[in-house]
């Protein structure tokens, strides 16, 4: 494709759904729409695409990156009668992610975490790793050969929370976010307390136990997702770097390799 062509892109998360438009090199934002509850999702994307009318007629291409497989017909149908002409295509059923694996099986990996990895390897080269803090918290490593090579998931900081006081009988729903004590004072304080350190504890042990399995002292980190403010700055031994649109990066790698 040419430079000069207009491409819209869906980013559909178990929280959000993120639209952007590049045009050329740069990637704008288009929409945020929360993707629960599920049964009003279609008219939310209706009405936050209603203002993109022209945008949508001139588009050559719509593609998207889905792990919330629910939400992939209303966002079809929500594209098609907002006046979008371009077929929406998904990565990975009908665009390929050009990012060599070596894990067990490739097609069970989210595409977002691939789509990050080849954004990240663009921008930090191999190795690297990426670190993406949402829903889930994901630490995936981009080997010395350019290859997505496996990572970790964990709960991210608003799931972990949630998840304390919906399986307990007691414990409060808290907004996650850096504590004033390392020993909360009450419930409240405790909960926050201990979802952001080991949340950020466990970030920071994986990406040196990652780092130490691929024989390498520093290895870049690049981290990405709506809740990555949360847990920065990261107190490595390594390069980080912050890029919040990183999938859209990683979209524009490989919409450039495309056959």
């Amino acid at each position: 494709m040419s430079e000069a062509d207009v491409v819209v892109g869906f980013d559909v998360g178990n929280s959000w759904i993120k639209g952007a438009v590049r045009r050329g090199r740069e990637w704008e934002p288009l929409l945020s729409v929360p993707t629960t509850p599920l049964d009003g999702v279609g008219a939310r994307l209706r009405e936050s695409l209603r203002g993109a009318d022209p945008v949508l007629g001139r588009s050559v291409l719509c593609v998207v990156s889905s792990v919330c497989p629910p939400v992939n017909g209303a966002l079809v149908e929500s594209w098609k009668s907002a006046g979008g002409r371009a077929p929406v295509q998904f990565f990975g059923p009908d665009l390929p992610i050009p990012l060599p694996t070596i894990v067990r099986e490739p097609s069970s990996v989210g595409a977002d975490r691939l789509l990050c990895a080849l954004g990240a390897r663009e921008l930090a080269g191999p190795p690297c790793i990426v670190v993406g803090v949402g829903t889930a918290i994901t630490v995936d490593l981009v080997d010395r050969e350019g290859r997505f090579a496996g990572g970790a998931i964990a709960p991210g900081l608003r799931l972990a929370v949630r998840v304390l006081h919906e399986g307990t009988a007691c414990l409060p729903l808290v907004s996650p976010g850096l504590p004033k004590r390392v020993a909360g004072l009450d419930t409240v304080e405790a909960i926050r307390s201990g979802v952001y350190r080991f949340c950020r504890g466990g970030v920071h042990t994986l990406i040196e136990l990652l780092s130490r399995e691929e024989g390498a002292a520093e290895v870049p980190v690049v981290v990405t997702g709506g809740d990555a403010e949360l847990l920065l700055p990261l107190r490595v031994d390594a390069p980080v770097r912050h890029v919040p649109d990183l999938i859209f990066v990683g979209m524009t790698a490989a919409l450039s390799q495309q056959p």
